[in-house]
């Protein structure tokens, strides 16, 4: 044996399967979000860091996998198992679930599969484990079959799109199960320049569309601050402000930074506001790798007094995140229905303190990267209802990229994730703007 291979913990992919259990139990079990699940579990231990890049990216891409056709997955699973999903030991469970997306999805061979299952789950289930895993693999066909007639999101978000956008659901759905989204930058310089040493494609005028895998902060540019992590929907609030150099402009629930690096980019002072003090401490962090400097304040807006008022204003109020899904599947399988009730509310108080913190004659920009109507269309129709003060300024189509395919026919801006005519679509997002009218 060579020392490569004493060294190698991961030698018959065990190791890397074990971690993909943990981070999908911390994410199913404690709710926590995919990106800080995968932090917090690679970091319990050394002995992840001593992995290859390969095997890294493929625990990840095993976890977002199974996340992204869990419902499918679970559907095919009640077709072979003798009892009920929940009176499976959850770990066993998370076996069985790795398994299904190794072997459909990934195309892992299937002794691979099989044989790191049944090394993981211990004597005791060695047999169930065992023995289902190779009635579905003599199955193909039929498990196939299963997979297909399935829903592929749980039916309260299945039931809600369905009803909101009879039209185009099937698209949502399907961008979603895109295996490996891209990962979009927004350049402060010469978008040309990095796209082609970043290997990536030039989005519009200072995005950049990576469609490689790999680990983002060893990427030449990133410790020098030239460029930062921002969806490409993430970046059109900022282009209709209409920023130019000196504007005074409050960003709210601002964390963790993206449109404030955006609003500095274009010569914007910014006030950034937040409540979370980690995801500002995120935001600090982020202005200072790109030399960016912001009046930062950790403070809820709806108890904010201060004497000044903006003339410019965005709000990117927390949301169901349900347009995100492509990059963030964690997040259809921790909603329910009631947090978009929840959330509403939060977003009408959070759209009130900031209209108190608007200039007379100024803008406010309102956007959320939700697909619920009730986070985006039916929230501004209220406002506006309720604000005799404000006016519903149109957004134009001549105002946003030709590639980015929307209707013209109302005046705030709904984007799909299957709306921009790129490889590997975007995130789905509401934006509106509003004026401040006397």
């Amino acid at each position: 044996m060579n020392n490569l291979q004493k060294n190698n913990i991961n030698i018959d992919g065990a190791y890397t399967r074990k971690k993909a259990i943990e981070i999908l139990l911390e994410i199913l079990e404690k709710n926590k979000p995919l990106d800080n699940a995968f932090e917090v579990s690679t970091k319990k231990t050394s002995h992840f860091s001593k992995l290859i890049n390969e095997d890294k990216s493929f625990c990840r891409l095993l976890v977002s996998t199974t996340l992204r056709n869990l419902t499918s997955i679970d559907y095919l699973l009640t077709k072979f198992l003798s009892k009920p999903l929940d009176k499976t030991p959850l770990k066993i469970l998370m076996i069985l679930r790795i398994n299904l997306a190794q072997s459909f999805f990934l195309k892992t061979p299937d002794h691979a599969v099989v044989n790191t299952a049944v090394e993981l789950c211990g004597k005791k289930w060695k047999g169930l484990v065992n023995g289902v895993s190779r009635e579905i693999l003599r199955n193909k066909k039929k498990a196939k079959k299963y997979l297909s007639e399935s829903n592929k999101i749980p039916n309260w978000l299945l039931n809600r799109w369905k009803r909101d956008w009879a039209k185009n659901y099937n698209d949502i759905i399907t961008e979603h199960l895109n295996l490996n989204p891209p990962i979009d930058l927004y350049v402060k310089n010469d978008a040309n320049y990095w796209a082609k040493k970043l290997n990536g494609k030039r989005l519009g005028n200072n995005c950049v569309r990576l469609y490689t895998p790999g680990l983002i902060s060893s990427l030449e540019g990133y410790e020098v601050g030239e460029w930062w992590i921002q969806d490409y929907s993430s970046q059109i609030p900022v282009s209709l402000l209409g920023i130019q150099s000196n504007d005074d402009v409050l960003d709210l629930c601002a964390a963790p930074g993206g449109k404030t690096a955006q609003l500095i980019s274009l010569g914007a002072k910014v006030t950034s506001i937040d409540n979370n003090e980690k995801r500002l401490f995120r935001l600090k962090q982020n202005l200072k790798r790109l030399n960016y400097q912001a009046i930062i304040e950790n403070k809820d807006i709806r108890n904010f007094s201060l004497q000044k008022t903006w003339p410019k204003i965005i709000l990117d109020a927390p949301c169901s995140s349900t347009g995100t899904l492509r990059k963030n599947p964690e997040i259809m399988h921790q909603k329910k229905e009631s947090d978009i009730i929840s959330l509403s509310k939060l977003q009408s108080e959070l759209l009130d303190a900031a209209w108190n913190l608007l200039q007379e004659g100024g803008t406010l920009l309102y956007c959320t990267c939700s697909l619920e109507k009730e986070e985006g269309e039916q929230q501004i129709q209220s406002f506006i209802k309720r604000k005799k003060n404000s006016l519903l300024d149109k957004i134009n189509t001549n105002e946003i990229d030709k590639k980015l395919k929307t209707s013209n026919k109302d005046k705030w801006l709904r984007i799909f994730p299957n709306s921009l005519d790129y490889e590997g679509g975007n995130d789905g997002f509401f934006i509106a703007r509003v004026k401040k009218i006397t």
